[in-house]
């Protein structure tokens, strides 16, 4: 697949940028652990989904020798860089990569129904298991946070299915070109939440060290409350510094945490962010 003729241009590690007359294209190899299943799982998704319309990028060819696929080059920024512009996106922006998103697990709903059902069992105990690991580490090192508003975060968000998802979650894998969005790098494909995965893909904490989400700038997103609790959980798992990430300052959070349910206003009020919590609808 090495191009012969046009321009190829460096992008990041493992991938590279060809353009020759109008071919705009995006070579991508694949190293490491499981290089030729993720080769396979990202070509057969490519080639799948854009058969249907889905906001991802468009197959070119693939290589299983040179363990390197061709797509698509989508213009335009990642989310993530849009999130850390000193003009963050705005509510247009927010309502094309939600529908994309929403357009994306549709796209993907048949292929969860091949999966058995003793697969999905299994996946649910893991992603559960999972999540309450998340809680007990907030708590060991926030300790302040009320314990069982943290669980009642996860017991919202493991209150929905699990849906066939992309599992490579991060708002660098969004690119956004006006109010076209595409998901791209899908090569790791499971089975997960999808208001915590999605919450993934829309959250990212800038060079400075501040929490960014586009959740908040939906007008929407605070009637959901899976979404709400996920948003929440991932930023607070953000301020203690899990997944060996650095810990970040409480003061970003207020932009991010949309929530209006008890728990979430409870777990505001024990970071100094909210002065007091009376109920649900008080």
């Amino acid at each position: 697949m090495q191009p012969t003729s046009g321009r190829l241009r460096h992008v990041r590690t493992g991938l590279w940028r060809w353009t020759a007359g109008d071919a705009d294209l995006a070579l991508k190899l694949f190293e490491g652990v499981n290089a030729h299943e993720r080769l396979r799982t990202e070509a057969a998704l490519y080639q799948e989904l854009c058969r249907v319309g889905a906001p991802v990028p468009g197959f070119v060819a693939a290589d299983a020798d040179a363990l390197a696929l061709a797509r698509v080059w989508i213009p335009g920024t990642t989310l993530y860089e849009q999130l850390a512009a000193d003009e963050p996106p705005g509510q247009s922006q927010a309502s094309a990569v939600r529908d994309a998103w929403l357009r994306l697990l549709k796209a993907l709903a048949p292929w969860y129904a091949r999966i058995a059902s003793t697969r999905r069992k299994a996946a649910r105990r893991k992603r559960c298991r999972e999540l309450s690991a998340v809680a007990q580490a907030l708590l060991d090192a926030m300790p302040k946070l009320p314990a069982d508003a943290i669980h009642a975060l996860c017991q919202t968000i493991t209150a929905d299915d699990l849906v066939l998802l992309p599992l490579d979650a991060s708002p660098s894998n969004v690119v956004i070109d006006g109010n076209r969005v595409a998901f791209i790098d899908l090569e790791l494909l499971g089975l997960d939440f999808a208001d915590w995965t999605y919450a993934k893909y829309v959250s990212g904490v800038d060079e400075t060290g501040a929490l960014r989400s586009l959740a908040a700038r939906h007008p929407d997103d605070s009637e959901l409350p899976g979404l709400d609790a996920s948003v929440t959980l991932l930023a607070l798992a953000r301020v203690a510094g899990l997944w060996n990430a650095p810990r970040i300052a409480t003061g970003s959070l207020p932009d991010v945490l949309p929530g209006s349910s008890r728990s979430i206003r409870r777990i505001r009020q024990s970071l100094g962010l909210e002065s007091s919590v009376t109920s649900d609808s008080g």
